[in-house]
């Protein structure tokens, strides 16, 4: 894992305890999203 991987998940460790259900529920959407895009991006990577 690089050091900006650690970084992204203490810093995630430390906000998510604060937030509501709604803003939790809005990053995970945002995860989400994320994931899709690059499943997304390798498929076509891969058909190329």
């Amino acid at each position: 894992m690089s050091e900006t991987e650690k970084k992204i998940l203490e810093t995630f460790q430390r906000v998510i305890p604060n937030l509501n259900e709604i803003q939790k529920a809005r990053l995970l959407g945002i995860g989400e999203g994320m994931e899709i895009k690059a499943e997304q991006q390798e498929r076509e990577r891969q058909s190329a």
